[in-house]
């Protein structure tokens, strides 16, 4: 990137650290914005906020391009990254999240196993640019379908179970 955008890598990097600061002020907000509304559209939306990114990205011709880019990428990491999936699946499941949460964590940790030479391959072979427009299609094609079969807000029967269980438990007095 860096080469071909005549930039230093610093800056590469500081455009990605730029968008990871973005997605960490973002998340509380992302995550009222599933308390309130329910996770299917905020992980959908993700989805088209990543592929906007990483089109605009592969399409970047400077660092002005570039660093916008990873802005927008950064908003779609906060919608669409472990915290909001698991508020999504907090909100959906209740009390009863945690094997799902396991089960997102593990499948994610294989995800990069696969990820991560997936995309040097594409990037040898293909070029960084060309890397940026097959994850933004797969985002499209795979992750957008994927989130739209997640329940609407208010579908969730464990949201129903939770409304008539006991109150949380009080806390031990410190002593």
């Amino acid at each position: 990137m860096a080469r071909e955008l005549g930039i230093s890598p610093s800056w590469v990097f500081a455009a990605f650290s730029a968008s990871l600061l973005l997605t960490a002020m973002l998340g509380p907000s992302v995550g009222r914005l599933i308390d309130q509304q329910g996770g299917r559209g905020v992980l959908m939306a993700s989805n088209a906020v990543l592929a906007l990114g990483l089109i605009i990205m592969a399409l970047s011709q400077g660092l002005l391009s570039l660093m916008f880019a990873w802005l927008i990428t950064g908003v779609g990491m906060a919608m669409g990254l472990y915290d909001a999936a698991f508020a999504t699946l907090g909100r959906l499941l209740g009390r009863g999240a945690r094997a799902s949460i396991t089960g997102v964590t593990l499948l994610a940790g294989f995800a990069s196993t696969i990820g991560w030479p997936l995309t040097a391959l594409l990037e040898n072979e293909l070029g960084w640019r060309a890397a940026c427009g097959v994850w933004a299609i797969l985002h499209v094609v795979i992750g957008l379908p994927l989130n739209a079969h997640l329940p609407k807000a208010g579908d969730s029967a464990a949201q129903q179970d939770d409304d008539k269980s006991a109150p949380p438990p009080e806390r031990p007095a410190l002593r």
